[in-house]
């Protein structure tokens, strides 16, 4: 999967590195800034501790927000 978001990152010729972990992080980001519920996000990423998904809730890396603005 890493493999194919790598390439999906050249393809669109974006200047950084996308992994799951970083889609991971910008679905639940991207949630958490459209006001859906901790409880909701977690539900959707199939956690099973609300902890986990305030893990993911963490900022990521401006470079990298930009580069997922863009793309929005």
């Amino acid at each position: 999967m890493n493999r194919e978001l790598k390439e999906v990152a050249e393809v669109l010729g974006l200047d950084a590195t996308l992994t799951t972990y970083v889609a991971r992080h910008t679905f639940a980001t991207t949630l958490n800034w459209k006001d859906v519920s901790v409880e909701v996000i977690s539900q959707r990423m199939g956690h099973k501790s609300i902890a986990t998904t305030r893990a993911y809730l963490k900022r990521l890396p401006n470079k990298v927000l930009d580069t997922v603005d863009e793309l929005l």
